[in-house]
């Protein structure tokens, strides 16, 4: 089976709770690690990180580092989906992204 059939994109989204004073340093985290991002947050701590990653073995190392991160109170699994590439194609094109955002998406 070519490498392309067994390829997996891993997609999951995480809600961390974070002391507020450690909150900047959590986001500079975030934006240091590739496959994370921030979704959205509140002015408690509280935020929705989105990962993305090959294997399920990426999405718990991106758990255990944002929950050794100094001021994190807890991490929490919310969502895990598990497609191949053209899934994830067919996803942005379903999105109505153009065909340089979805190649960019990819990437």
């Amino acid at each position: 089976m070519p490498d392309s059939q067994k390829a997996e994109i891993h997609i999951a989204s995480f809600l961390v709770h974070v002391r507020p004073e450690s909150l900047d340093a959590v986001l500079e985290l975030l934006e240091q690690t590739p496959g994370l991002e921030e979704g959205t947050r509140d002015s408690v701590g509280k935020l929705v990180v989105l990962a993305e990653g090959s294997s399920h073995q990426d999405l718990l190392g991106a758990m255990e580092l944002i929950e050794s991160a100094p001021g994190v109170l807890e991490c929490i699994l919310v969502y895990h989906e598990v497609m191949s590439p053209e899934e994830a194609r067919q996803q942005l094109i379903a999105t109505g992204q153009s065909e340089t955002e979805q190649q960019e998406a990819m990437s």
